[in-house]
């Protein structure tokens, strides 16, 4: 995505954005209405690290920072990043802001009603207002966004995630729950069974759902397929080490070392050991044939 610079003027989003659930989108959506009715660029500032470690919690982020930015395509114009080190969560929110209006053409500011920033998140809509007001700029401030009555945020669908309720998990997000990566040489048990499996090397920092076997999409090559993703350890083979294993039905090619993007759809069932690998290969069978 293109890099903002200080000659765009620009409406710009801030938040964490770490899910781009349907809060984020809508708030994002409200974001480029601005900019459009005023001729000038939405963008949308997230962090490119996870920010919960400058916080001392082990909570791992929904989307990467590259997942994020495909999902933002075509969402906005520019995606802003931004670092969240030890010397931002410690700036205050007023040089905060300063920093980032005198870096860029900012004409208006658009964030959710619950925004903090600034050391000890001191900054609020409030003080956001009051700032915009002062330097000429509009702020654009999102009321809660809810579906069928639950507030939709980040901290629901990692619930919702970690108690493998991915259906209702992707209807928070608007969109299938992802893991890219990159496939890897595995043990080749997939092969032995003449079921094409990728393997996937993710990032350490990626939230995975709980543990099981999912109805899955993936995209490889720029073409789809469809299949079934172990994700969990691999108990029939005596394997505890979590893994993330694409089944891919009607499939033959070499995608070692190629970047692959897994899409769950449907929780099948849960990961559990078999008398023999041969009953496995006949479980796997049937859990790639999943329908929507």
């Amino acid at each position: 995505m293109k890099e903002l610079t200080r000659e765009t003027a620009t409406c710009i989003a801030l938040g964490y954005f770490d899910s781009v659930h349907l809060g984020h989108r809508n708030l994002i959506a409200e974001t480029k209405k601005y900019a459009d009715a005023h001729g000038i660029a939405c963008t949308v500032a997230t962090f490119i690290n996870n920010a919960y470690k400058q916080f001392n919690k082990d909570d791992k982020t929904v989307y990467t920072y590259a997942e994020r930015c495909e999902l933002l395509d075509g969402l906005c114009d520019y995606v802003l990043p931004m670092r969240f080190d030890a010397h931002l969560k410690n700036m205050d929110a007023t040089e905060f802001l300063d920093t980032l209006f005198s870096r860029y053409d900012i004409k208006a500011v658009a964030c959710g009603y619950d925004y903090l920033f600034g050391a000890g998140a001191a900054g609020d809509t409030e003080l956001l207002k009051s700032y915009c007001a002062a330097h000429g700029a509009d702020c654009i401030v999102c009321d809660k966004y809810e579906l069928n009555g639950v507030r939709v945020s980040t901290s629901e669908i990692k619930f919702l995630l970690a108690t493998g309720k991915i259906e209702q998990a992707n209807a928070y997000l608007g969109a299938p729950f992802m893991i890219t990566g990159k496939v890897v040489h595995g043990r080749g048990a997939g092969r032995m069974f003449d079921i094409p499996t990728a393997n996937v090397k993710f990032s350490s920092e990626k939230l995975l759902p709980a543990a099981g076997v999912y109805g899955a999409t993936c995209t490889v090559n720029g073409a789809s397929y469809r299949g079934a993703v172990n994700i969990g350890a691999r108990p029939t083979f005596e394997l505890t080490k979590p893994v993330v294993e694409m089944m891919i039905k009607d499939f033959d090619d070499n995608i070692y070392d190629k970047d692959i993007t897994i899409y769950l759809h449907k929780y099948l069932r849960a990961v559990r050991k078999f008398d023999t690998p041969a009953l496995l290969s006949r479980q796997v069978r049937k859990d790639i044939d999943w329908v929507d």
